[in-house]
């Protein structure tokens, strides 16, 4: 629902958060100061004795100095009362006299959809609890008192039974009114292939109830109690209100505890969540039945920059993790990565911390090994590098999985610690400075632009072409950036070594590059992009007044100028983040569209993760949160963007209804462009052995989609107006429409 501007400022401005607060604590009266409105009492949210919670009644703010807990006064409903942002809304509103706004019919019928959705689930969850505590939930109840689940834990977990039977959670549903497209469209029951009643999706399964980041039950996970059963374990089927790849067991509390210790853990399945979660690691989270997909990788990136991925210690645990290698690979950025702790042979966490407590998986997580290291070891555990051609084998695999690395930073670096880790393997511990000249080159810079180069070769070196040394070239010529001065690394039989700071070896570089080159007698042969000529000081042929007219700065600059998809993705995205920075208001509404936004750069991921962080929490301070994180120059440069400069969120900070039109707009667009590729990929997986209709629907889809891309490129390409209500106006389309004003004799007055 979208609320009119300034109905919030409003309540806020009619309602007292003294009185508010005021209904859950007892005030200290020595420390309280009532006619400023500088209030103190023991925090509602934690047990204490001492009057550390404050309220700022002028300011319209609460902060606790114990538990750090804050917000106004809605977020204080919200906590207390256990309700969500809008019926917060409406209980001061109540309070305040103030008569809530006319909702978009759509919009709330779909959000309705989705309320009793929810709220079916909670009936099931009540239901399953039930049936634990039957005569018919004594097996389960046994199983998980061998598993070491005592009753808290089974509360705390909300652990229940699904009984024997093909309609028990059917009858009780429809007993209670519950319609039936509601218990079908939460996935509780599938319809009958024979005509009759629809049965249950669980039978004869422990129940474990999978709630997402806001705390609302969207599935269940079963776990068979008949060793014959198919399927051990059953995830709810997707539905509009669970998506598997995209949602993680034990979201929620998983990542207010990584808040507080930094650290966050992925287990295999529930159990193992539970065990990790009872023994004291509370960030822990698990995939849903399947291995991890890449939304679920980010979901996991914004929660904690390096969550441990700690997989049972047997074939397939070790399997799973050298697939999430080949998936993390390619989206690995600057402090985003992945470490790796194998439990014990035949053991999974659970088995692990029941048997030896909490200090063994302790000593197992410190263990963790970082992925380049899990890299090399399935490449080479088990296998014999006894010729010339098994260890080229080698280089091969390991170039290739390198080549996927999209950052050139990361693809060097893990470049230099496999040359490491081959030495070793082939050189029995020698020193790599004594590789000089031996003719072991791994060629890991074979993908574009790493930044390697071959290194320095001693003069006695025979120059075959396969020397490797312990120095490297950064690259940054290479990568388009010279940063004023020639380390010398990669010279030939003259080079004398790198050269000193401030003392050249050899005559200046004149070339424009801002520093000297450490080659003897002479400079280096390349051209220096920076400068725009060759560093034996020759310019280019064009250099001078003949030279043709160069584009304008704020030409080359422009998101826009090349064209390309990702740039338009790019200034999409910088629309989003400044809108809902902006307008934090709009976060709750908007969550799950942030949580699935995949960012290109580390800057726009970093925000987006700051903004769900602190967005809902404390949209106060927002700002102050993100300058702190990531630079005052974060949000600068974000706003000095011309796409961002334009956009409505900065003429009219503050306005729901804008921003959320805003946000309705940039992430259709963002999904139009985008799925394309989707659409491709898919078409490509399943060309093979599909019918010549299938692959024609498939295409159709594909060009579908393009053609929404092309669609939404051309409008963010046409000229736009603002108008008064900060909405984007298309020049012809607005003067099309006041032309038929004029001859219907329209005048706005």
């Amino acid at each position: 629902m979208s609320l009119p501007p300034g109905f919030l400022d409003e309540l806020r401005t009619r309602v007292s958060l003294t009185q508010v607060v005021g209904r859950k604590v007892m005030w200290d009266q020595r420390k309280s100061n009532q006619g400023k409105g500088d209030m103190w009492a023991p925090c509602p949210f934690h047990h204490e004795k001492s009057a550390s919670f404050h309220v700022d009644d002028r300011k319209g703010f609460y902060y606790c100095f114990g538990c750090h807990a804050k917000g106004d006064a809605l977020k204080f409903v919200q906590e207390t009362e256990n309700v969500g942002f809008m019926e917060a809304v409406q209980i001061l509103a109540q309070e305040a006299g103030m008569e809530m706004p006319a909702r978009d019919p759509r919009a709330q019928r779909k959000q309705d959809h989705r309320a009793q959705l929810a709220e079916v689930m909670e009936q099931a969850v009540r239901f399953f609890r039930l049936q634990l505590s039957t005569r018919a939930g004594e097996g389960a109840r046994s199983y998980l008192a061998r598993r070491g689940l005592s009753g808290p834990a089974l509360e705390r977990w909300e652990i229940g039974f699904a009984p024997e039977g093909w309609q028990n959670l059917w009858d009780a549903l429809r007993g209670k009114g519950v319609p039936e497209e509601l218990i079908m469209g939460a996935g509780l029951a599938k319809p009958s292939n024979k005509g009759g009643k629809p049965y249950d999706t669980f039978r004869n399964r422990i129940m474990f109830p999978i709630r997402d980041a806001r705390g609302r039950a969207i599935a269940f996970g079963g776990r068979a109690m008949d060793p014959r059963d198919n399927a051990k374990y059953l995830n709810s089927p997707e539905t509009a209100l669970f998506d598997k790849g995209r949602s993680l067991y034990n979201h929620g509390p998983a990542r207010t505890a990584s808040g507080k210790s930094g650290q966050l853990l992925v287990a295999e399945g529930y159990m193992d969540v539970i065990a990790l979660a009872e023994g004291g690691f509370e960030a822990s989270v698990a995939p849903l039945g399947t291995a991890i997909t890449e939304n679920q990788l980010q979901m996991l990136w914004r929660i904690a920059d390096e969550p441990i991925i700690a997989l049972d210690g047997d074939t397939a645990g070790l399997r799973a993790a050298m697939r999430l290698i080949d998936l993390a690979l390619p989206l690995l950025e600057a402090g985003k990565s992945l470490r790796f702790a194998l439990m014990p042979e035949g053991k999974d966490p659970d088995d692990l911390i029941r048997a030896e407590g909490r200090e063994a998986v302790q000593a197992v997580l410190d263990q963790a090994m970082p992925m380049v290291r899990l890299l090399w070891q399935r490449e080479t555990e088990g296998k014999v590098f006894d010729s010339p051609e098994r260890k080229a084998a080698l280089d091969k695999a390991l170039r290739d999985k390198i080549r996927l690395i999209r950052d050139p930073s990361i693809r060097r670096h893990y470049g230099e610690d496999l040359q490491d880790l081959r030495w070793e393997l082939f050189r029995g511990g020698r020193p790599r400075e004594e590789a000089a000249g031996s003719g072991l080159d791994l060629g890991f810079d074979a993908a574009p632009d790493a930044g390697f180069d071959p290194g320095a070769r001693p003069a006695d070196d025979p120059g075959f072409g396969a020397d490797y040394d312990a120095g490297y070239d950064p690259g940054y010529d290479t990568a388009g950036y010279d940063p004023g001065f020639d380390p010398g690394y990669d010279a030939g039989p003259y080079d004398n070594g790198p050269t000193s700071a401030g003392v050249p070896a050899g005559r200046p570089d004149t070339s424009g590059s801002q520093g000297y080159s450490g080659k003897q007698g002479g400079y280096a042969a390349g051209k220096s992009r920076r400068s725009g000529g060759f560093r034996d000081g020759t310019r280019m042929p064009w250099r001078g007044k003949n030279a043709p007219p160069q584009p304008l700065e704020t030409t080359r600059n422009s998101l826009l100028a090349g064209g390309s998809e990702e740039s338009l993705a790019r200034v999409r995205e910088a629309v989003i983040l400044a809108t809902v920075i902006t307008t934090p208001a709009v976060v709750a509404k908007y969550e799950v569209n942030l949580e699935r936004m995949s960012c290109i750069g580390s800057d726009h991921a970093l925000l987006r993760d700051l903004v769900l962080r602190h967005g809902i929490d404390a949209p106060e301070r927002l700002k102050e949160e993100i300058a702190a994180a990531a630079g005052a120059h974060a949000l600068e440069n974000l706003f000095a963007l011309r796409h961002v400069a334009i956009s409505p969120c900065l003429r009219r900070p503050g306005d729901v209804e804008v921003a959320s039109l805003t946000l309705a707009e940039e992430f259709a667009k963002l999904e139009a462009s985008r799925g394309l590729d989707a659409e491709l990929a898919e078409a490509e997986e399943d060309l093979d052995g599909l019918a010549d209709e299938a692959v024609t629907w498939r295409l159709g889809q594909a060009a579908e989609a393009r053609n929404k891309a092309v669609r939404s490129e051309n409008e963010d390409r046409a000229q736009y107006d603002v108008g008064e209500n900060g909405a984007r106006l298309n020049r012809e389309e607005r003067d099309a429409f006041g032309a038929l004003l004029e001859r219907i004799g329209y005048s706005k007055k």
